[in-house]
């Protein structure tokens, strides 16, 4: 179900992204003449105050081109929060699971059947031994 409506998303976004592209030509390509532009008074001190000749296509073409770039870094900054918050889920959910990891000591201590049911007295001995200065030296 999600396979299909990924499908179906991007392919209205490619047909939206090839119709606009169908008329902003025809509109561009009907348009192609000089339009004078007038400087706002705050920029004339930058450009100007006099009239700006600017072809018209490459008017239109550069506010969709600012339009467009706008566009991707909004998206590309949404992906980038949604990446971001899964990959810091997964360091969460390893971090729980390292933590159990190293209680597990505590929380599960291991069986005693490597212990003997019966003391050995000869091994006892042995270990006495071991432990006193005398039984190493003797």
């Amino acid at each position: 179900m999600i396979r299909w409506l990924r499908l179906v998303a991007i392919a209205t976004v490619i047909l939206t992204m090839i119709g606009l592209g169908v008329i902003a030509a025809l509109f561009l390509v009907s348009n192609e003449g000089w339009i004078p532009v007038n400087i706002h008074p705050w920029l004339t001190s930058l450009f100007g105050g006099k009239l700006h000749d600017v072809w018209f296509p490459a008017l239109i073409a550069g506010w969709l081109v600012s339009a467009v770039l706008i566009a991707t870094l909004a998206l590309w900054s949404m992906f980038y929060v949604w990446r971001r918050r899964q990959y810091e889920s997964l360091v969460g959910r390893l971090e729980r699971e390292l933590a159990k990891l190293r209680n597990l000591p505590f929380t599960e201590p291991a069986p005693l059947e490597d212990l003997p049911e019966l003391p050995n007295t000869q091994a006892a001995r042995v270990m006495n031994a071991l432990d006193d200065d005398a039984g190493l030296l003797g």
